[in-house]
């Protein structure tokens, strides 16, 4: 069972993770100036047929510059870390389409699917605790599907599926779909450690933020979250958008330009401050600040800052 304090980084996170990743088209509301929240304020609702809009609903809204919050600190540049991270993880996932035994009723994974465990090649700053590997389960639904990390100790019989998981807890399944946030996503931080360079923390959260990304289907397509390393990661979004047969329109395009994708890292004694931009298609460009106890083990997010730099909806319902 996880401890008092991985449980307030996995608490605290998830909710983050739920406005970021699955707030959907048209649930995102303006806020006309950065903010710090915890708990999301509108929980998508899918529709049940797939509808584009020609012309997204929001307009381009910029934060006034400068776009980092960070500037004051003595901070240090991951671009190179954070280039490589990128490069590493779209070059091990960009060719893993999604197996039809995860289409149907019932999906289970298969020895020959994903295995996660080779995030550590590439995020090489962390480990599992010994005698844990990391495993996944796969939810699926009449809407889409999506998978769900988690730990497992290396000689204990892996789950086979989402309700197995829940039983281990004691729980039952209680509504949750494929477009919203599963019980336990992560827990399985619980068991990463890190060798407290300053890199790790960074990897820390881009495998919390970008782990299940993989063999999403419909409407666990939500989760698109983008993190940008330099203003050449927009050919990245200009590909996604491509693929959905939308544009992104000029004011947004031009005002993008602008953003400080430098992703960096600042500490004090007790602390470690992690910045860096992101993309959804639901919501727009983003700048995350984390910042983590860097005394305690597992990590403690201590707080979460989102700033909303250009508001974008892409007007996409599933």
């Amino acid at each position: 069972m996880a401890s008092k304090s991985s449980r307030s980084f996995i608490f605290i996170f998830s909710h983050i993770i739920c406005i970021v990743c699955l707030t959907g088209c048209n649930g995102f509301k303006p806020i006309p100036t950065p903010t710090s929240t915890y708990t999301p304020t509108k929980t998508l609702i899918p529709t049940s047929t797939y509808t584009v809009t020609p012309e997204p609903s929001r307009t381009a809204t910029l934060i006034p510059l400068p776009t980092s919050s960070m500037n004051d600190k003595s901070s240090i540049s991951l671009a190179k870390e954070c280039r490589n991270v990128m490069d590493g993880l779209y070059k091990l996932k960009k060719d893993l389409g999604l197996p039809d035994h995860l289409t149907g009723e019932n999906p289970t994974r298969e020895d020959t699917d994903f295995d996660p465990n080779q995030y550590f090649q590439i995020l090489s700053h962390l480990s599992l605790t010994p005698g844990y590997v990391l495993d996944y389960i796969y939810f699926g639904d009449e809407l889409g599907g999506k998978p769900l990390l988690y730990a497992r100790k290396t000689n204990a019989k892996p789950f086979l599926t989402y309700d197995d998981l829940l039983k281990s807890y004691g729980e039952e399944l209680s509504g949750e779909r494929s477009y919203s946030q599963l019980n336990h996503a992560f827990d399985y931080l619980e068991k990463i450690q890190i060798d407290k360079s300053l890199e790790s923390y960074y990897q820390f959260i881009v495998l919390a933020s970008l782990g299940d990304q993989f063999y999403l289907f419909w409407h666990g397509l939500y989760n698109d979250v983008k993190i940008m390393c330099d203003s050449s990661d927009l050919k990245l979004i200009y590909e996604d958008m491509k693929d959905f047969e939308i544009e992104l329109p000029i004011d947004i395009a031009n005002e993008m330009e602008r953003i400080d994708f430098n992703p960096v890292v600042a500490e004090d004694k007790v602390t470690v401050s992690v910045r860096f931009v992101t993309f959804t298609k639901w919501g727009g460009f983003f700048e995350n600040v984390y910042i983590l106890d860097k005394e305690k083990m597992p990590l403690e997010l201590v707080d979460v800052q989102w700033h909303p730099i250009i508001e974008y909806d892409c007007g996409i319902a599933f």
